[in-house]
């Protein structure tokens, strides 16, 4: 079981500008309710009650129902084939990729989507940046920090019959 608490002002405002600069997140205030849940080796960040962000090893990164910053993030397709190994934790490996969308750095967070639905499966980490990676033709090229189906999805997942998309 995971407790959620809910941090005082004072803790609250440097969080909120710390998840400002996550994409598309602007719009969170210093008048917002902050929760914070730790599950395992995280800590998953709600704001007025949705979850916005997670935070490990001190670095934060959009959740996958976190859709207004998945949208402006840079992000690669994969192929179907490379779906449930995707949503079980793997790496993206090069062989899996069809298409790199937006420029990236080394070590820039990216999100992974299906190329069928183009619904978002992981929130990774590229391991090289976007150009090399288009040429790349083996071995891992991004590392799985949270994907559809690990414990902080578990957490903050839909409760519906419809998951989250990219449309």
């Amino acid at each position: 079981m995971t407790v959620r608490t809910i941090l005082k002002d004072r803790d609250s405002k440097p969080l909120i500008e710390e998840l400002r600069r996550l994409p598309n997140q602007q719009h969170l205030t210093h008048k917002s309710r902050v929760e914070i849940e730790t599950v395992k080796d995280s800590e998953i960040i709600f704001v007025d009650g949705l979850a916005v962000a997670f935070r490990r090893k001190g670095e934060l990164a959009p959740v996958l129902t976190n859709t207004s910053a998945l949208d402006s993030m840079p992000r690669i397709v994969v192929d179907m084939g490379a779906v449930p190994h995707v949503v079980g934790g793997a790496d993206i490996m090069a062989p899996g990729i069809r298409k790199v969308n937006g420029e990236f750095s080394e070590r820039q967070l990216l999100v992974v989507v299906d190329e069928k639905h183009g619904k978002y499966l992981a929130v990774g980490r590229a391991l090289i940046g976007s150009g090399s990676m288009a040429a790349t033709k083996k071995g891992k090229v991004v590392e799985n920090i949270h994907y559809v189906g690990d414990i902080i999805w578990e957490v903050i997942r839909p409760k519906g019959p419809t998951a989250p998309s990219s449309s």
